[in-house]
């Protein structure tokens, strides 16, 4: 059992302090404190219960549940010395990496993957969705390396974190027994979504189409890069609605990029945006590789390349915002940090009242949970005991300092220690270390 006091749940209530139970990685008691507990009441505290649980006092730190990033392309991650973006364009970025998939084994895949998300997790993320570039017209050899090699890295990780596999389906022909045997054995592998890029094939439509075919077959929810252009006139998101609706797949289809919204003129607009409601599709913005990639054609007045964010918001649409691309040719920088992704959200979509930044948190916690089909998540009794403790005092300390020293909680026990600043260590969390066997120190 473990037994925190003196902690800040932001998400919860903006100033108070709680006291939190959990046993048998269930939150059990979650209760409004009486003001700070004070030292001498904490020794005596963990004088009566020593023995039975362990008694942590968290000296007013910030409690959040686990991050979740649930659009990143762990297979690509750190591939930016083997694959380089001379001109830093989106089309350079996806022809340079097409014709390299061949050079990487699967087993280097799957170091950069594991890499990756044990990054990801000593920064707070306990749950991952990635998307695995799939051509359909590759042979069988290349095109499964990626897939296997996350597929591999999902089971080693299984008891830190959770990944779930998304594949990029390309070249899908329904009709084509070869590409459906190849479609049927990834389904094999243990996959969570539909995934595709349709704004990029020759006919969008029929893509669509395709990808609605499969999840209906294998009964999953579609997950797609949509409209990632400059272009106002790329705008397959209208017709993904309709099919979402046509295929009473209300709830179950997510929208991520959505560059082009940004271009186009408010009526169209706004007409694209009640579909998506509609439809109840969930949206996921990008910002990092968004702001990196977009708009480099222009001249003068240069494009963010972002979604609008706020406008799917005050629609009523979840918006979520994830890593996407780390160090790779899509984008050359990030740490797989979702506070750092948390923090561009904020400038780039002007999301700077305390409200606001209460939703920045949001959209890197419960709103990607729930995009993801995560059940018992958030700090709620009854659900999950799943966290990261940060080293601030309030939810304005997280935007401005971005802490570095972060301790993450998941699947009854401490899997990972961030810990930079030695001095804000106080004896009880440094014990509490000790007594656990942690995966990152």
């Amino acid at each position: 059992m473990l037994h925190l006091v003196n902690v800040r749940l932001p998400l919860i209530h903006d100033h108070a302090l709680f006291e939190v139970k959990i046993t048998d990685g269930i939150y059990t008691s979650i209760v409004l404190q009486n003001g700070y507990m004070e030292d001498d009441e904490f020794e005596e505290l963990h004088a009566d219960i020593l023995g039975k649980e362990t008694a942590l006092d968290a000296q007013g730190r910030v409690m959040l549940p686990g991050f979740v990033d649930m659009h990143m392309h762990l297979d690509k991650a750190h591939s930016l010395p083997q694959v380089p973006n001379l001109s830093g364009t989106l089309s350079e970025a996806v022809e340079n990496y097409a014709s390299s998939i061949a050079l990487f084994s699967e087993e280097e895949i799957r170091q950069r993957i594991v890499k990756t998300a044990l990054q990801a997790l000593a920064n707070g993320t306990t749950a991952i969705r990635t998307h695995i570039d799939f051509n359909c017209l590759l042979e069988e050899d290349i095109l499964f390396r990626g897939l296997q090699a996350a597929a591999d890295a999902r089971d080693e990780l299984s008891p830190y974190m959770e990944i779930q596999l998304v594949p990029l389906f390309g070249s899908v022909n329904t009709h084509d027994d070869y590409i459906m045997r190849k479609v049927e054995r990834a389904a094999e592998l243990g996959i969570d979504a539909i995934g595709g890029c349709p704004h990029l094939a020759s006919h969008p439509n029929e893509d669509i189409d395709a990808l609605f075919t499969l999840a209906k077959k294998y009964d999953l929810p579609l997950d797609l890069h949509i409209d990632e252009s400059d272009n106002p006139n790329i705008d397959t998101i209208i017709y993904l609605a309709e099919q979402t609706i046509a295929h009473k797949m209300e709830g179950k289809v997510v929208a991520g990029h959505l560059c082009s919204l940004a271009g186009m003129d408010e009526e169209k607009v706004q007409k694209i945006l009640t579909l998506m409601r509609d439809a109840k599709i969930g949206a996921v913005t990008l910002p990092a590789a968004n702001l990196y990639l977009q708009g480099r054609e222009d001249r003068g007045i240069i494009r963010r390349g972002v979604t609008r964010i706020k406008e799917l918001q005050k629609s009523a649409i979840p918006v979520a915002t994830a890593s996407d691309n780390v160090h790779d040719p899509f984008h050359p920088f990030g740490k797989a940090d979702l506070l750092q992704i948390g923090l561009l959200t904020g400038y780039v979509a002007h999301m700077g009242s305390p409200e606001e930044q209460k939703q920045l948190l949001r959209m890197i916690t419960s709103i990607p949970a729930r995009l993801i089909g995560k059940r018992k998540y958030g700090i709620e009794e009854g659900n999950e005991a799943n966290f990261v403790l940060l080293n601030v005092q309030s939810m304005p300390e997280i935007w401005t300092e971005i802490p570095e020293t972060r301790f993450v909680y998941v699947q009854k026990r401490w899997v990972s220690v961030k810990e930079t600043h030695q001095r804000l260590a106080d004896h009880n969390l440094t014990a509490l270390w000790k007594e656990n066997q942690l995966l990152i120190g």
